[in-house]
């Protein structure tokens, strides 16, 4: 796992002294994403200057250095990433095409090989792993810059229109803005649509100028002209259809046993490291079944970390340890106060990149802290909720959809606007009167809040816009951000192919966005912050492309989601102990921005500074700000997105 930069100076306009220190800079502005060494290399007279971080995991040796050429020098690359299939391929590269005289024992140099030997396109097909790579082709005198299946690494880039005769690139924007060239202005369209989703979306960036590559895409820029080609080598949404219609035969018991195999093989390559190796093990389902595999994988107690807190209402850690203890694994358990989340929070701003509102970046952060000082590389169990049907939210929002579906639009909007019309104290009110005559349940906490926020999900014309709903955290965001106020991002589920059903649009759709950026994004930040690397299992395409093969009913049924993952752990550990309420991993923000963190907060949301700035109205963030201050209403992850926007715009 590494940090790479770069640019491209189509009218060389620098010197070589000049473009080599900015390159330095770039490189050393992501130095937490490789500490080990660093590098750099240019082709003066093509204008191409690339610059690496190394995080070394294998070959330790200078043989693994980077930028690195490649054996016929047509090539130099500079790499972030992991790819877990080079043992294969170097045996295939042997095989097929007798390369066998090796420097040293490094995917990079693997990765390299195979380009020569396949060509560019068909080599991404052949790679298994996560990564993002620029290669500078001296033959075809283009600069590639390339992204995995599923953009577990980031790779932003400015296109040369935006940076006078500049083309450049790298794994956050600290790197891009150490370049003279980079002008940082916020895009506002893009800012209306991270407040309502809490990160920025796919492909998008804060910055204008700024974009991303594309998961399973790659783009080739010519550095005489800068023209940009983009290139799809590998698509989500057209895998998961293509492997529905080729569904899998099999009963499910074959179903599971298949499964456990393949997870058996991928775990296993993910487990090659030349350096410390562990599992994150929040003691759910997904984090479970991954750290048991590894275990029984190993003639030794593999290493594992968990995060819990002091309010008991949020800790899980329990359930970790208890899972821990079955599976015989050396555990590491820390507890989150709120003075960590002080001293967290005023570097979340730098640690991603990009404003980043979901809050549990604090756990994810600490966590990371914690197996850093024992490990160098941590798995984890991300994905298998998008890919296995996992969240709640799926079947909630499709049991809500039929129970309105049948109401004309016109008489649920007329109750609609009842109702949201009376105050939440009124609905409170009702509610405590309703539960006199019905067995209306007891303990749900601000009735009128959660009454209100149901009753917006009145007016929406599909499922798909009601599952929008759902995940949006502002309802109007077009009235809170000011000035360039443009359509919010459209909403692919309307496009998604019929033969799918509600809850598979809806898992297709987080893949597509809210795994890459906000999952991903929140560990691959956090952990490499601390130059700790993580890998997501459930992320082979060949795992992905199963779990599409399967019918729905293999993945939920009866209630039951990840009902073929649940049916492979419990091979290793007791049922009973996972029968709970799925929690996730909730942050009590909501009341440590008034308790120990208001003083940062009102700073924060001062309306005179957020006036001055002109990002967000003022007087509907202090409505809201009151509102949750008061008890009435719980705006917290609402006003996490203002808070961590504001925080990310002072620092950067």
């Amino acid at each position: 796992m590494c940090g790479i930069a770069g640019f491209i100076d189509a009218r060389k306009s620098l010197s070589l002294e000049e473009s080599h220190n900015i390159l330095r800079n770039m490189s050393q502005a992501i130095s937490h994403r490789g500490p080990d060494s660093s590098g750099i290399w240019s082709d003066f007279q093509s204008g191409i200057f690339l610059g690496h971080q190394r995080l070394a995991i294998l070959d330790l040796s200078s043989a693994g250095h980077q930028p690195m050429e490649s054996k016929s020098k047509r090539f130099q690359i500079t790499f972030n990433g992991e790819i877990y299939n080079h043992l294969q391929l170097r045996d295939m590269l042997l095989s097929e095409h007798k390369v066998n005289n090796w420097k040293g024992t490094s995917d990079t140099e693997t990765l390299l090989a195979t380009i020569e030997c396949y060509g560019l396109d068909e080599a991404l097909k052949k790679l298994e792993g996560m990564f993002a790579f620029a290669l500078w082709d001296s033959l075809q005198k283009k600069l590639f810059l390339c992204r995995d299946r599923f953009g577990e690494k980031p790779l932003y880039f400015s296109p040369g229109s935006a940076n006078n005769g500049f083309c450049i690139f790298g794994s956050e924007l600290s790197a891009l803005k150490n370049h003279p060239k980079f002008n940082p202005i916020v895009n506002k369209n893009v800012l209306k649509n991270y407040i309502n989703l809490g990160y920025v979306p796919q492909g998008q960036c804060i910055i204008a100028g700024v974009s991303k590559v594309l998961p399973g895409r790659y783009i080739a820029i010519d550095p005489t002209n800068l023209d940009i080609t983009q290139y799809v080598y590998w698509d989500s949404a057209k895998e998961a259809l293509l492997a529905k219609k080729n569904q899998f035969k099999g009963s499910f018991i074959d179903a599971s046993d298949e499964l456990e195999a393949l997870l058996i093989k991928k775990i296993s390559n993910q487990m090659i490291a030349d350096v410390p190796l562990g599992a994150f093990l929040s003691g759910g389902i997904d984090s479970s079944l991954v750290t048991a595999i590894m275990q029984s994988q190993s003639m030794q107690p593999i290493q594992t970390f968990t995060i819990g807190f002091q309010e008991a209402d949020w800790d899980e850690s329990y359930h970790a340890q208890r899972v821990a203890n079955i599976l015989g694994t050396n555990h590491t358990e820390s507890k989150v106060t709120s003075q960590d989340a002080i001293n967290i929070i005023p570097h979340l701003s730098r640690i991603y990149s990009e404003p980043f509102a979901d809050a549990s970046q604090i756990p994810t952060q600490a966590v990371s802290q914690i197996a850093k000082k024992n490990v160098v590389v941590a798995l984890t169990g991300d994905a298998g909720d998008e890919i296995f049907c996992g969240y709640d939210r799926y079947q909630v929002t499709q049991k809500i959809w039929r129970l309105i579906s049948f109401v004309p639009k016109s008489l649920r909007r007329s109750i609609s606007s009842a109702i949201l019309n009376k105050s939440t104290d009124d609905l409170n009110k009702y509610y405590q009167a309703l539960q006199k005559f019905t067995p209306a349940p007891s303990n749900i906490q601000r009735p009128g809040d959660k009454i209100k926020k149901g009753m917006s999900f009145l007016s929406a014309d599909s499922f798909s816009e009601l599952y929008s709903q759902n995940i949006s955290l502002w309802k109007n965001p077009g009235d809170i951000v000011l000035g360039d106020n443009g359509g919010t991002s459209s909403n692919i589920m309307n496009t998604m192919d019929e033969t799918l059903n509600n809850a598979e649009k809806a898992m297709l759709f987080d893949t597509l966005s809210y795994l890459t950026e906000d999952i991903l994004t929140k560990v691959d930040r956090a952990a490499m912050s601390v130059s700790l690397e993580t890998r997501v299992p459930f992320l082979d395409h060949e795992i992905y492309q199963f779990a599409w093969s399967l019918p729905y009913e293999m993945k939920f049924h009866k209630g039951e989601g990840k009902r073929v993952l649940k049916n492979i752990l419990y091979k290793y550990a007791d049922q009973e102990i996972f029968e709970r309420p799925k929690m996730g991993f909730g942050v009590p923000v909501g009341e440590w921005i008034k308790g120990p963190l208001r003083d940062w907060a009102e700073e924060l949301l001062c309306p005179k500074l957020i006036a001055e700035q002109g990002n967000f109205c003022p007087k509907i963030i202090q409505q809201t700000w009151d509102e949750h201050l008061s008890g009435n209403r719980n705006w917290q992850n609402q006003l996490w997105t203002i808070l961590m926007f504001q925080a990310w715009q002072k620092d950067f």
